[in-house]
């Protein structure tokens, strides 16, 4: 049965087939079932970094541009700030277009949606090739330009060429199996053949970047995507702010020591709500830093659970699939679970534990070119203090502009409270919790580490 269906599963130019049942009586997606070049692009979305994801989601597709939880607004603050606040242009260009670890793997997808550019540069000289950079005419540790192009090797995607899978309304992938199919219907009572219409759906990539919207902002994606179904994307966001909690807390060790920085929070004592914070340099960096996070790795270090409910979904078949069988190796699995961070895009002082991949060439380690901070390793240029408000937005501290947003508020001063907080791992990955589903993230997120 699975050979029948691969086959009509054609590519037709550059676009794919989706096949789907769909509950007539309930107008509601079942499953689809899709091959390769489908659910690899489903599995690319948890290789792809925050700030990517944010820069996607905010173009026109078929459907409007959406925002990714606060993301967005840490994204557009980079994108406004001066220059002078950085350590280098290239900076701002890490943030806004941040590399794939896994790029290998999702460049040559049929229907790869990413446009961020993926050059290499090594020295000029062709008996120097220990150095490397993302970006031309960088200067090598001999003295020389890197500017000579690094020529990639392609991998062929994430599963197995004939591998064909149903996926559930959620994102929830599973190897395609008859039991399973009949077992999704007869959960739902459905006993009547006739109570199902089978659809076919050509998939394109502005389909791709729908779908990707729509994963961020609905419990029902495929549904909204294959039947049309028009969501209010805008207000979506209000259905995914609970206050975040890190139930059993992060463990600490030795190497955490000094990994704190202070952050001075601005609360409203009539309801709780922060109203913005401020903090320095240190801080700035750890929010950019969100940018260059791999939404993988995110949800590995939320353990699965990060409030996007149908990432999770995503992210928790991919753990339960066979290498053997579906997907091309274990060692693609393992990266698929806990993708890294690209070389030099990580912070020196990061709070949270992330992971960065090394770039070999003829078996030899390649050292990157950082053009962050050489003194803090950090993106940005201190001495600077940010006032940072509740959804996140990044700017120069002011006084004048934060009584006047206390202005705009419409907040007394006589309602306002400083509390000082240090900010270690827990309430860093809190924060990074909840800046992907909340516009509220400092008070869903700190207010629980306030006595």
């Amino acid at each position: 049965m699975a050979a029948g269906m691969a086959s009509e599963s054609v590519e037709q130019g550059d676009k794919v087939t989706l096949r789907v049942i769909v509950d007539k009586g309930r107008n509601q997606v079942v499953y689809a079932e899709a091959g390769k070049d489908f659910v690899d692009v489903l599995f690319s979305f948890l290789t792809l970094p925050l700030g990517t994801i944010a820069r996607l989601v905010a173009k026109e597709s078929n459907i409007e541009a959406v925002r990714f939880g606060s993301i967005s607004s840490i994204y557009e603050s980079v994108s406004d700030l001066d220059q002078q606040h950085l350590w280098s242009h290239n900076c701002k260009e890490m943030l806004l277009n941040p590399r794939n670890s896994m790029e290998d793997h999702y460049k040559h997808l049929k229907l790869n949606i990413d446009d961020t550019p993926l050059q290499l540069f090594m020295c000029e000289d062709k008996s120097c090739r220990s150095c490397v950079s993302i970006f031309s005419n960088q200067k090598c540790h001999c003295g020389k330009l890197l500017k000579t192009d690094v020529h990639l090797i392609y991998q062929k995607g994430f599963v197995k060429e004939s591998a064909t899978f149903i996926i559930q309304d959620d994102l929830n992938v599973m190897p395609n199996d008859l039991g399973t199919s009949l077992c999704l219907l007869q959960k739902r009572g459905i006993n009547n053949i006739a109570d199902i219409e089978k659809k076919m759906i050509l998939v394109g990539k502005k389909e791709v970047a729908d779908l990707l919207k729509l994963s961020l902002l609905s419990k029902t994606p495929l549904s909204d995507f294959v039947l049309k179904r028009k969501p209010i994307l805008c207000n979506l966001n209000q259905n995914f702010e609970p206050k975040i909690k890190i139930e059993n807390g992060l463990p600490s060790s030795d190497s955490d020591e000094g990994k704190q920085m202070v952050v001075k929070v601005i609360r409203r004592t009539s309801n709780g709500k922060i109203l913005f914070a401020t903090a320095e340099e240190d801080f700035a960096d750890i929010l950019f830093s969100f940018l260059t996070f791999p939404l993988g790795a995110v949800l590995q270090m939320l353990e699965g659970f990060s409030s996007i409910s149908c990432m999770d979904c995503l992210y928790r078949s991919i753990k339960e699939l066979s290498p053997d069988r579906c997907l091309r190796s274990q060692e693609l699995k393992d990266k698929l679970i806990k993708p890294d961070i690209f070389p030099n895009f990580e912070l020196r002082r990061q709070i949270l534990a992330i992971e960065t991949f090394e770039l070999t060439w003829n078996s030899q380690r390649l050292d990157f070119i950082d053009p962050k901070s050489p003194i803090s390793g950090g993106y940005a240029k201190g001495p600077l203090t940010i006032m940072v408000t509740d959804d996140l937005i990044v700017t120069p501290m002011s006084s004048i502009d934060a009584i006047s947003y206390l202005e705009r508020m419409n907040v007394p001063l006589n309602d306002i409270e400083e509390i000082v907080l240090n900010i270690g791992k827990n309430e860093g990955l809190s924060i990074l919790k909840a800046s992907l589903t909340s516009t509220s993230v400092l008070t869903n997120s700190l207010n629980q580490y306030i006595g």
